[in-house]
């Protein structure tokens, strides 16, 4: 995992460090070298220009300084806040030539022409440190450095808040940011998530025992530790057994969608259980997976009495999914709530099947199972009782404690998706905008509940689901483009995302 933190746990993890292994001049050398080496690497970069704040964050603007003038590179450093406060800080900026430094309070002209003669704009202003309104001289700067070919931040851009991911409309714009030991809390919100450009993870040294309070963002390594191992001697029924409850006629594609989502991610045995009607519509296609025919009203969707169907399946099943494509009716309410109470298993529950219990949200206490809740923010806003902006402005506060009180794990999907089961919480950062198009929250479901089904732990299958989910986005989106990618194209990625290669 990698951790994502908020300022104090960041400054918390420092001082263990700086007490345990290495002092803060060391981090912040080291910091100051990572950062140089991804300006070095840098195409056309031959001018370039390091904005330096009076802070820790301009420390390591000096250090990359100093390390791109030993590389050769022309460089000048302005100060942009003045001398620095921190004698760390201040040894370093001891250490370059003085024709290379410029303060703009002393030569503002000077600065100026340098920013914008630049070929390349390292942002090391304010970093964490960021909170309100940027000074107005500063952020004519910025606009200035803004149109400059390559622009870098130094751990946050400049002009965003760390914590909250506020952010003043002038701050700097990169398109890159080198994020120091740990990425900050504001890339997961949505205010900022446009601002910060690519992101890249350096190492300066701080071990992972340092970080003591942190959230956590799911990485391939350690979602390919979490997925199943295929020996020699496994049959379908070592990768479990699903029910996925799915679908009418209006949604027979969601039905279609999770339960060939499920087959491809791994599940031995997939059962759909859906309206007669949908079985003749897929039994053509859906060749792979089993069916239960339920019964279903005149315009096609679940039936009175369904769950009597279900009883004599459920005892066999290693995980349920209900949800997808069902409509949201008297008939599903009662179905949903039987599997509930039920179901012994994981079940994970999506779109209509989280409609159906917004009336009746004690219903999850009672369970003596698992629950995987999948909502998006609107869905999540009827569990809840919060409006959709409450639960934006704090996606993870207002996840976790949901889960908490209510016993759940809680895939609160957007960009970002937040995963949590009241204790720990993991956000995924894998995805592009090709998800945002009908069918994916389908996709989504099959692939969390066959990971649950063939016996991850079920917040592993969340957290994995959720990002392999999103990698198949990602490789979409790199051969076609965002716009044309369909939701059955992610189903027909995941291979690729769950190469073996990928899954040591």
């Amino acid at each position: 995992m990698k951790y994502l933190v908020n300022n104090s746990q960041m400054k918390a993890a420092e001082s263990v460090c700086n007490g345990r292994y290495i002092t803060y001049s060391e981090m912040m050398q080291n910091a100051g070298k990572a950062l140089a080496e991804g300006v070095a690497g840098l195409s056309d970069a031959d001018k370039i220009c390091v904005l330096c704040g009076a802070g820790n964050n301009g420390g390591d603007g000096f250090v990359a300084a100093e390390n791109l003038i030993g590389r050769g590179m022309r460089v000048s450093v302005v100060l942009c806040c003045g001398e620095p406060k921190s004698e760390i800080a201040r040894e370093k900026l001891s250490r370059l030539p003085r024709e290379n430094v410029f303060s703009l309070a002393d030569n503002r002209e000077r600065c100026f022409e340098l920013v914008k003669n630049a070929s390349a704009a390292v942002d090391c202003v304010f970093g964490t440190g960021f909170h309100g309104e940027l000074p107005a001289e500063i952020a004519e700067l910025f606009s200035a450095a803004n149109k400059c070919p390559k622009r870098v931040s130094a751990d946050v851009p400049s002009g965003v808040n760390s914590d909250t991911g506020e952010f003043d409309e002038r701050c700097f714009r990169p398109q890159i940011t080198y994020s120091f030991a740990a990425l900050k809390k504001c890339i997961i919100l949505p205010e900022c998530r446009d601002i910060h450009g690519k992101l890249v993870l350096s190492d300066i040294g701080i071990p992972n025992d340092c970080f003591e309070e942190y959230l956590a963002e799911v990485t391939d390594e350690s979602c390919a530790r979490c997925l199943p191992e295929r020996l020699p001697t496994s049959h379908k029924g070592t990768f479990g057994r699903l029910l996925n409850i799915a679908g009418s006629v209006p949604y027979s594609g969601a039905a279609a969608m999770s339960t060939k989502a499920a087959l491809r991610t791994g599940a031995g045995i997939v059962t759909l259980a859906t309206p007669g009607s949908v079985v003749l519509a897929l039994g053509g296609s859906l060749v792979e997976s089993t069916f239960l025919p339920l019964s279903e009203t005149e315009d096609g969707f679940v039936g009175a009495g369904a769950e009597e169907k279900l009883r004599d399946i459920l005892p066999k099943i290693t995980a349920v999914s209900v949800g997808c494509g069902m409509g949201n009716s008297v008939n599903t309410r009662k179905m949903t709530k039987f599997v509930l109470k039920n179901a012994d298993c994981p079940v994970i529950v999506d779109a209509d099947g989280i409609n159906s219990i917004c009336g009746n949200i004690n219903v999850l206490k009672q369970r003596t199972g698992i629950t995987i809740l999948t909502p998006h923010p609107l869905e999540f806003s009827r569990l809840c009782r919060l409006s959709v902006e409450e639960i934006m402005r704090d996606r993870i506060g207002t996840a976790r404690d949901f889960a908490k009180e209510y016993g759940v794990i809680l895939v609160l999907k957007g960009a970002n998706t937040v995963i949590t089961d009241g204790e720990r919480v993991v956000v995924n950062n894998s995805g592009s905008p090709a998800l945002a198009k009908g069918g994916s929250g389908d996709v989504l479901c099959g692939v969390i509940a066959s990971l649950a089904a063939q016996g991850l732990e079920p917040f592993c299958a969340a957290v994995c689901g959720a990002y392999v989910h999103g990698k198949a986005a990602e490789l979409n989106a790199k051969r076609i483009p965002e716009a044309c990618v369909l939701a059955g194209d992610l189903i027909e990625t995941l291979p690729m995302v769950l190469l073996p290669e990928t899954s040591k």
